[in-house]
């Protein structure tokens, strides 16, 4: 295992060795310039991104398709291989140790066990706000689709609420309730994101830039 890990370290196009800080040091998480490993193989000119934590929170909003599912995977890979004892496909990378890492990631059901998409929503959004420390990882993509747009404002508000309030560990919460923006303006703990994209007007089209920027 160890050999495979040192093999891939020497292949990976970019790679650096993490900074792995002890659980009692101070919240941090910088990421700098990383690749999707899988993702790289198919598309050679990935456009590489960088999560520098400013707030523990950071809420994520751009356009479908415009990149923000692979950013929240990319990071949770990041903490995994790291934690492991690989490197990393970034340029360098500096984290507090994680407990473990919640998602609320896609959307699909499980009929055969009597789930649909809406309860195993709320099921890992209870496994969430119920189990996570102040030293996890939580990846939220798109809380709330399961349901009518009103309820699904409302879910996603009150489980953001709580993460900041009672929480508060390094979140990557994205969504297209850009209500959330105003609403958590007050919040410290909070910072704007976005998936950077051009509109052409002249050709009628979204141009997408896949760059993560405050």
């Amino acid at each position: 295992c160890l050999c495979s890990l040192a093999r891939l370290a020497r292949d990976m196009k970019v790679s650096s060795k993490p900074e792995v800080l002890p659980v009692d040091y101070e919240q941090c998480f910088e990421l700098k310039d990383m690749i999707h490993p899988m993702a790289a193989k198919n598309k050679p000119n990935f456009i590489p991104n960088s999560l520098m934590m400013k707030d523990p929170i950071f809420l994520i909003t751009g356009p479908n398709m415009g990149g923000k599912s692979t950013l929240l995977r990319m990071s949770c890979i990041a903490v995994i291989m790291a934690q492991m004892g690989s490197y990393v496909p970034a340029e360098s990378f500096r984290f507090r140790a994680v407990d473990r890492i919640f998602t609320r990631i896609g959307a699909s059901d499980r009929i055969f066990e009597g789930k649909s998409t809406f309860y195993i929503e709320m099921e890992e959004t209870y496994h969430i706000t119920t189990q996570a420390t102040k030293n996890s990882l939580l990846i939220i993509d798109e809380l709330g689709r399961g349901t009518s747009t009103y309820d699904g404002v409302s879910i996603a508000y009150a489980t953001l609420k709580y993460i900041a309030e009672k929480i508060n560990c390094i979140t990557l919460f994205a969504t297209h309730y850009h209500l959330l923006i105003e609403e958590f303006e007050i919040y410290k703990n909070i910072r704007n994101y976005y998936m950077l994209c051009e509109f052409d007007k002249e050709h009628e089209e979204v141009r997408f830039k896949y760059k993560f920027v405050e």
